[in-house]
């Protein structure tokens, strides 16, 4: 191994060609994002390098306490960065340092007190190492060596390291992986903690002794550091093809160090001609974003229905087309056809002989107890804000809902919202499409067989159900109905077995059935405090919803609009209520704002429009979130002095959007300081940017929702995967559905993406399904990912 030069850059990360180490640069441990992170030759290796306190004595338990980041000194004279946290409970105060040597680097922790000898055995250094990039790889450590299992191996009674000792070597047969990381101080334990938790990672711990302060832990990690080498280029494009009216560049992303003089070419695969060059050209230099250098090769004067694909050095691209009929066949239909039906809760889905899952959740729900924070972050306050009392059955609410992600939860907001997109589809664009058998009464879904409905109004009528009960059964919405117990909540596998489907009544003993209740209490809980946001929420959804099921179920139509217009009265009339709740939006006047005009919308009454006026102050504050809603009532208010100050507005807008879009070479509004992915996110732009380019085609460019198809579908940092399984000959096959034990993906899902990990680094892991921040599924993703694709067909092959 060759001497490393090491630096600290001006990011605060420790780097050599081919190697980073970001120092507590993300703080997301639950989500294996945080700590001591290294990046191996462009991969993400380990994260969460930081000291845990191990329950049970046992090492290789997931990390369940983590300390506070205080912060982070920078020595670049010494090549070192050292980050102070604590534990505030424990009164354990402790510095972690990365240091650059040599070939290697070194990682110690110093302590500010010894430990107390209660926490003996009970603290130790932790780093983890990601499992798919090592499956099949070889490991050696102490006496023991062994290759890294695709699967989990358990021991009989309780898991056990897969090996200890002061030594451990990594993948030595593969280049671009090789890694040794040798202990100073004490042993090292090698665990494989997915036999825990499926999300686990194989974990590397030490731990702490009692009697010392000082380099307490330190380990050499020699990374193995392929000579010159450079990241493969990445040609970002949308995998789905292209319209021949639309704009048509790549994004290729490159190596910071790589050289930009070489040509792309564009390639059209043809039947009978064979594969043959319709362009070469030198792409233009976009320059450096995050840690890559991009270039931009502009095809779009190529019009030519066909097959192409595109070469960029050594890589080559899969095949995309380029069609007038590319957003309107097979890319949005899998999202309403297979993804929402296989969401629907509190019925059975089939597809010919297989079942997605059997009917679930008949016993919904009983009422949360008080004073009670969810692990997922719902919340029930002091009191119910209903007539039931904690832990007692309340009735009708075992219709309707899709299970909301990855998990099954159903929160009413993203019920809300997602009835709310899908309203607006049909109302916008009046799809037909007839796939889907749903019979409510008998709780039946088969997937492929007709009912003479179309598929998108059945959609509705279920998101409506869920989102009607809470009014119906306690006046208001409830935040939403989740499993109460933990190995519940964390359930994979059929969602009819996460309970009994028989209502929880206490008078029975556990094992005990009568009629249709039993004394088994696994029934799920449903929060239920008032929130004025959340109910300005479901009125925009109900107002919506009751618009568009007039022609099909106007009994259902007008209880929607009941609800909506009872619902907004209440929350104009009483002082508002909010509590920081999971799935709730926290800023209640963009609420009202949207809520106001999908109800003038529905009645065309003054009063509603009088209020949009009245709060145009904030309307002109939040512009971009609520700007969208209010440009559709424009033809109906009649006020010219309204227009004229709501286009100002949109034009001071225009030019803060330009001014983002131009900060990356994707030219989509990128936000660094988002968690998850923001391919969510950029859908619901591309949303309001639709109804912006209708109401002002001069002001507002229809590339901006284009290109924003185009980030999901491909063309976005990290790689060129497309968001949503089934899109495009490379999409996710594995992602972080209700399927994921089973490394598999549902058609049509809609994955946030690429995320952000700072400072500088974007990734997809295409190869696992547990990093929920990037490859979970949403209900709300999949109809925005619809709306999406058609408003793109419109505007493309529309009238505008």
């Amino acid at each position: 191994m060759g001497k490393q030069v090491w630096k600290i850059n001006k990011l605060e990360y420790l780097e050599t060609h081919g190697l980073s180490v970001l120092m507590f640069h993300n703080h997301y441990f639950h989500g294996k994002q945080g700590g001591v992170e290294i990046i191996q030759h462009g991969e993400r290796i380990a994260s969460n390098g930081n000291l845990i306190l191990v329950p049970d004595m046992n090492p290789i338990v997931p990390l369940i306490h983590y300390s506070r980041f205080d912060r982070r000194v920078i020595d670049r004279e010494n090549v070192t960065i050292s980050v102070d946290n604590h534990f505030p409970e424990e009164n354990i105060e402790y510095t972690i340092s990365v240091r650059g040597s040599g070939p290697s680097f070194y990682i110690t922790v110093d302590l500010k007190e010894p430990l107390a000898r209660n926490y003996k055995g009970k603290v130790g250094f932790n780093l983890e190492f990601f499992p798919a990039l090592y499956f099949g790889k070889t490991y050696s450590l102490g006496k023991e060596c062994g290759i890294f299992s695709r699967d989990c191996h358990y021991s009989e009674h309780k898991p056990a390291p897969l090996a200890r000792g002061q030594k451990l070597v990594i993948a030595p047969e593969t280049p671009l992986c090789k890694l040794e990381i040798e202990s100073a101080t004490g042993e090292l334990s090698l665990s494989d903690t997915r036999n825990i938790v499926y999300n686990g990672w194989f974990n590397l711990f030490s731990f702490i002794p009692c009697n010392g302060k000082k380099r307490v832990i330190e380990w050499i990690v020699t990374p193995h550091i392929v000579p010159g080498w450079e990241r493969n280029p990445v040609i970002c494009f949308s995998q789905a093809g292209y319209h021949p009216g639309q704009k048509k560049q790549a994004v290729i992303e490159l190596d910071s160090r790589a050289d930009t003089g070489a040509e792309a070419i564009l390639e059209c695969i043809d039947p009978e001609k064979g594969i043959h060059i319709v362009k070469t050209k030198n792409p233009e230099t976009w320059g450096m974003f995050l840690r890559y250098k991009y270039v931009i090769f502009d095809f779009s004067e190529i019009k030519k229905p066909g097959l192409y694909r595109i070469r960029y050095k050594e890589v080559c691209t899969r095949p995309f087309k380029i069609d007038s009929c590319i957003f309107m066949n097979n890319l949005w239909q899998p999202a309403l056809d297979t993804f929402l039906p296989v969401q629907m809760c509190h019925m059975e889905v089939r597809d010919k002989s297989r079942v997605w899952h059997g009917r679930c959740h008949l016993d919904d729900a009983l009422q949360a107890p008080l004073n009670h924070k969810h692990m997922d972050g719902y919340q029930q306050g002091e009191k119910t804000d209903t007539g039931f009392e904690p832990f007692t059955h309340i009735p009708g609410l075992n219709r309707g809902g899709w299970h909301d992600a990855g998990d099954y939860d159903l929160a009413t907001g993203s019920q809300a919202v997602t009835t709310l997109v899908l309203s607006l589809i049909q109302e916008q664009f009046h799809i037909d499409m007839d796939r889907t058998t749903i019979q409510p009464d008998k709780g039946l879904v088969l997937l492929y067989v007709p009912d003479g409905i179309p598929d998108i109004i059945q959609q509705i009528t279920h998101g409506v159900e869920i989102i009607l009960s809470g009014f119906r059964q306690l006046g208001h919405s409830f935040i939403g109905i989740i499993e109460g117990e933990y190995q519940q909540y964390i359930h994979l596998g059929d969602a009819s077995t996460i309970t009994d489907n028989l209502i929880y009544d206490p008078l029975l003993k556990e094992d005990e059935v009568r009629q249709n209740k039993s004394g088994k209490k696994d029934d799920r809980w449903v929060f239920t405090n008032r929130n004025t946001n959340l109910e300005y929420t479901v009125v925009s959804a109900l107002a919506a919803a009751g618009r568009v099921l007039k022609e099909y179920n106007r009994t259902h139509a007008e209880e929607c609009i009941t609800a909506a217009v009872k619902i907004w009265e209440y929350e104009q009339t009483h002082a508002p209520v909010y509590q920081e709740n999971e799935y709730v939006p926290k800023d209640r006047e963009m609420q009202e704002v949207l809520a106001a005009c999908e109800l003038f919308l529905l009645t065309n009454k003054e009063s509603y429009g009088n209020r949009i006026k009245e709060l145009m102050p904030g309307i002109k504050k939040n512009i971009s979130e609520v700007g969208w809603s209010v440009t559709r009532i424009l033809p109906f208010l009649h006020d010219t002095d309204f227009e004229n100050e709501l286009y100002n507005a949109f034009q001071v807008y225009k030019a803060e959007l330009d001014e983002k879009l131009a900060g990356n070479p994707f030219g989509i509004p990128y936000n660094e300081d988002h968690l998850w992915g923001i391919g969510w996110n950029i859908q619901w732009y591309a949303l309001r940017q639709f109804f912006l380019v209708k109401t002002y085609p001069g002001l507002f460019d229809r590339e901006n929702l284009l290109t924003s198809l185009n980030y999901v579908l491909g063309c976005h940092p990290g790689s060129n995967m497309s968001f949503i399984s089934g899109a495009g000959a490379n999409s996710p096959y594995i992602a972080y559905g209700g399927n994921r034990a089973d490394w598999s993906y549902i058609p049509g899902g809609v994955m946030s993406g690429t995320n952000h990990i700072k400072p500088d680094f974007p990734e997809l892991k295409e190869n696992f399904p547990f990093i929920w921040q990037q490859s979970e599924y949403v209900i709300s993703g999949a109809a925005t990912f619809i709306f999406c694709v058609l408003a793109a067909d419109h505007l493309l092959n529309g009238t505008l």
